[in-house]
Formats: structure tokens, sequence, C-alpha cells
């Protein structure tokens, strides 16, 4: 791996040479971010068909789309399940002292 020396900040050349592909997937992943438009519409929900509904709209469209019984610690399962995923993820994508 290659390590970054203590106290060097990179020059124009070789600014974030290490860690610039995890900073460019974390910016990408804040899209996937429930907006407060989205969380508006699911307060607004009368059952959870309704919320199985509006999150298939956001990026949580594959993880509810296999939900054949919904509950609500169902729905905190999938959602926890998906953060567990996206972190292992851009873990496994990151450099020392990152990973």
């Amino acid at each position: 791996t290659m390590a970054t020396p203590v106290g060097t900040h990179g020059g124009l050349a070789d600014f974030n040479v290490h860690h610039g592909f995890i900073e460019a997937l974390i910016r990408g992943m804040r899209c996937s971010f429930l907006s407060d438009a989205d969380y508006h519409h699911i307060t607004q929900c009368e059952n959870l068909e309704d919320v199985k509904l509006n999150l298939s709209e956001t990026d949580y469209a594959d993880a509810v789309a296999d939900m054949s019984v919904m509950t609500p610690s169902d729905f905190q399962a999938v959602a926890i399940q998906k953060l567990v995923t996206e972190f292992k993820y851009v873990r496994t994508q990151a450099v020392e002292p990152l990973s």
C-alpha cells in the first residue's frame, strides 16, 4: 500500500492521489440520502405499503422490492443491511489508514 508521509499535503500534481477515489465515492453516495421531501412523503403515509411505494422511488428501491412481509422492524433491518453493505464496500475501496 502507498503510505502518505505524515505532515505532507501534496502538490498540484499529486493532490488526493491516495484517497481521491474514496472521496469521490463518498461524495457520490451523498446523492443517495433521503431528501427532506422524501421524509415528508414518508411521514404522510397511511400504511406500510405506502411507505414501500415511496421508498421504491429512492435508492432503497432494490432493498424494499424483495420484501414480502412488511413490518416496521423489517424496514429497519433492510435499512441497516443497506448501510452495512455500503460501509463494507467503502472500507474495501479505502487504503491505509482509512481502511
